[in-house]
């Protein structure tokens, strides 16, 4: 007795036919390649904000070892990015490498790229030091920050392209 198995012409088909699978795939494909720009522009800008804070925390870092020490603390920002170091003396305390956060710069505003915390947390403003860093990214349309650094010791960071008066992410 030979059994043979059909299908019941009353039960739907189960499974996916090759051109539902292919429609998909397009769809798919259409989807991601009108999304990654965003994705780009999202990771940049995270970049950024991650060398902002990078910068931020070493700033702090360097005050507290100077309040904590009750010695001066230089920080330093590297010519070449938004990498830093936290020294006192000849030795390094902290340091963070320009290339974490790839595709970011860091430039100073007025070109020196050093300050001083004294033992009082406060800044040596006895000579030329370093007040202002621009961070941006080399994707168009990016956020950018800037961090500015006041002689009291204050650290302060800010969104440049902002104008609205009330906002306080403003520079």
């Amino acid at each position: 007795m030979l059994i043979t198995h059909r299908r019941d012409p009353r039960r739907p088909a189960r499974g996916v036919t090759l051109i539902e699978l292919l429609i998909t795939l397009v769809v798919l494909a259409v989807s991601l390649s009108l999304a990654a720009p965003t994705f780009t522009q999202q990771i940049a800008n995270y970049r950024v904000r991650s060398a902002s804070a990078s910068i931020v925390d070493g700033l702090n870092f360097a005050r507290a070892e100077a309040a904590r020490r009750n010695t001066p603390v230089t920080f330093t920002l590297d010519a070449s990015g938004p990498g830093w170091k936290a020294q006192q003396g000849n030795a390094t305390l902290q340091s963070r490498a320009g290339g974490e956060t790839p595709g970011v710069s860091a430039t100073s505003g007025n070109g020196e790229l050093a300050l001083t915390f004294t033992p009082t947390g406060q800044v040596d403003t006895s000579a030329a030091r370093l007040t202002t860093v621009t961070l941006a990214s080399a994707v168009p349309r990016t956020d950018g920050r800037r961090i500015d650094i006041f002689g009291g010791g204050l650290i302060r960071v800010c969104d440049p392209t902002l104008t609205a008066a009330d906002d306080p992410r403003r520079c």
